[in-house]
């Protein structure tokens, strides 16, 4: 990955906006301030009648994470506490604070914690152009499902779509037809709507409403209007794509139309993060056959890189055993959280590449 050094990162007076800010007031209903607002990561500031400034309003956090809110309550009763930016802080923290918090759109304080603005991950983006870093290619940047993308079909059920939303942990799925080509995206936020709509929701609907919303299939919500690219075209490419259509993900296609990979705002803030520590992930192997290194090495690398953009996680250990004759492999992931207590991955089975594929499907869901 390409890394920004300190000297380049404090910018804050060309990325701070001060006009045209989504203001709403504590009284106002939620409904009300999420109708301002276009996907999960976007903000509504909210200041009281002295113009003082008392959190956002964020979709993630009022109706993806928190299902306590409805659409009457006040915009009081769900604020959301945002990281504060610094006017001293580097672009390499803000983008740190952004993706961690999943919104973005942060408030900006000066010495003294008066509010004097905010900043933007499309304000970022803007000034990424003229960075080196957006000379690279998508290929050399890590990127969300990269070799793995999560799909359903045009007539797969909601119900699926969400039980995938939850198991990856994935805001996005792409929707592909029967021959595994690229149709649309499905968004978690475009479904909220229909979600917590009053015959939907589990206390208020009757069991055959909530069947009949999950029965629906996928192709009645997709999004047929996307972003495409390859892994040859530059990042520089890819902001502008950001930019000029205003949707926040591209997803990576190849000759046939097959989806490879998604790329997605957050991915492409990735590059500003200074790499102080990085962390550490050891590898060990044991009858590792010549002609599987190139898959494992492939594996290794895949779960290296999601280890480095994964924040809870602090260190990993992979461990490979094989038998002599390949007739038995065995794959253990060791995961070291920050917090809490270490997650052991382990999985054997005869086809190789069916056993990488399989470990790197539990890691993503963890």
């Amino acid at each position: 990955m390409f890394h920004v050094t300190r000297s380049n990162m404090k910018h804050i007076d060309q990325i701070l906006k001060k006009t045209g800010i989504i203001k709403v007031s504590p009284n106002d209903t939620l409904s009300s301030a999420l109708g301002k607002l276009t996907s999960s990561h976007d903000a509504a500031f909210v200041f009281d009648a002295k113009d003082k400034f008392l959190g956002v309003i964020n979709p993630y956090y009022t109706l993806i994470k928190s299902s306590a809110f409805d659409a009457s309550t006040k915009v009081a009763h769900a604020l959301f506490h945002p990281p504060h930016i610094d006017t001293t802080d580097s672009l390499s923290r803000i983008v740190q604070l952004m993706n961690e918090s999943k919104i973005h759109y942060l408030p900006v304080f000066d010495a003294d914690k008066q509010f004097l603005g905010i900043t933007s991950a499309r304000r970022i983006l803007t000034f990424m152009q003229n960075l080196d870093v957006a000379k690279l290619t998508i290929g050399q940047m890590s990127h969300t499902q990269k070799g793995k993308v999560i799909t359903v079909t045009l007539d797969d059920s909601i119900s699926k779509a969400q039980q995938l939303f939850k198991e990856y942990k994935t805001s996005k799925i792409v929707v592909i037809d029967k021959n595994g080509r690229l149709k649309g995206i499905l968004s978690h936020y475009d479904l909220i709507p229909f979600i917590i709509a009053p015959g939907n929701k589990q206390r208020r609907g009757t069991r055959g409403e909530q069947t009949q919303f999950k029965d629906t299939p996928v192709k009645n919500y997709v999004k047929t209007t996307v972003l495409t690219l390859n892994e040859k075209n530059t990042v520089s490419e890819a902001i502008e794509q950001v930019l000029s259509k205003v949707i926040g993900s591209i997803i990576l296609v190849d000759h046939e139309s097959h989806p490879t990979g998604i790329v997605t705002t957050r991915d492409i803030l990735d590059l500003l993060r200074i790499d102080n520590k990085k962390k550490n992930v050891s590898i060990t192997t044991k009858h590792l056959s010549k002609h599987h290194v190139v898959t494992f090495n492939d594996f290794a690398k895949y779960i290296t890189e999601y280890i480095q953009r994964n924040e809870p996680i602090a260190s990993a250990r992979i461990i490979y055993e094989g038998e002599k004759n390949d007739r038995l492999f065995k794959i253990t992931v060791h995961l070291t959280p920050f917090k809490g207590r270490p997650v052991v991955i382990s999985r054997e089975g005869k086809d190789f590449s069916q056993l990488l594929q399989e470990v790197k499907e539990v890691v993503r869901r963890e």
